[in-house]
């Protein structure tokens, strides 16, 4: 699949698409975020934890149809990272895998700013619906994504992450709810 370019721009940062060559400074970044690891398996990121994220799909999907996404500050850490699978599970709808901060950089606005960012430029693109997968344990993010304007689509049966069992909530964005046509979701089922 064709290479959408440029990636999107989120004032005061750089934002770049990540590559295998960036594998050791994202695999320090998931160490760094432990937390949400640990929240959702149970236990620490593994040491390929990097490599799985770029090489993870669901059936059907391969490499090429995911990004994944890092956001900068001035001396190149990586503070964010974004993984989005495009044209799934249908070619008007992306979902987003993963959306997270480094510890210190939370809670100052900036997943918005990255994710109203992203929208933006899915919109521009010619995306409809914007799809992501919340473990129900996890308020927090649940509340994050419902204020964006997530809204929720249905909540999957338990399912094993690691040492974990969680259920899943299933949410969706419509990028043209505000079209003057009403526009058929049926043509994005989750």
């Amino acid at each position: 699949m064709s290479e959408i370019s440029p990636l999107f721009e989120v004032p005061g940062y750089k934002v770049i698409l990540l590559s295998h060559e960036t594998i050791p400074a994202l695999q320090g970044f998931l160490e760094r975020c432990a937390d949400y690891n640990q929240l959702v398996s149970g236990e620490p990121p593994s040491s390929s934890a990097a490599q799985s994220l770029f090489t993870e799909c669901p059936p059907g999907r391969s490499s090429e149809d995911k990004l994944v996404i890092g956001v900068t500050v001035g001396d190149g850490s990586l503070v964010g990272v974004l993984d989005v699978l495009r044209g799934y599970p249908q070619k008007e709808c992306w979902w987003v895998g993963l959306l997270l901060l480094d510890p210190s950089w939370r809670n100052r606005g900036l997943g918005r700013q990255i994710y109203q960012s992203f929208e933006r430029w899915l919109g521009q693109h010619g995306v409809k619906y914007i799809l992501l997968g919340v473990i129900e344990a996890n308020e927090n993010a649940y509340r994050f994504w419902q204020s964006l304007g997530f809204e929720l689509v249905e909540k999957q049966p338990p399912r094993e992450f690691g040492n974990s069992t969680h259920v899943v909530i299933t949410m969706v964005r419509d990028l043209v709810k505000y079209a003057p046509i009403n526009v058929d979701k049926s043509n994005c089922p989750v």
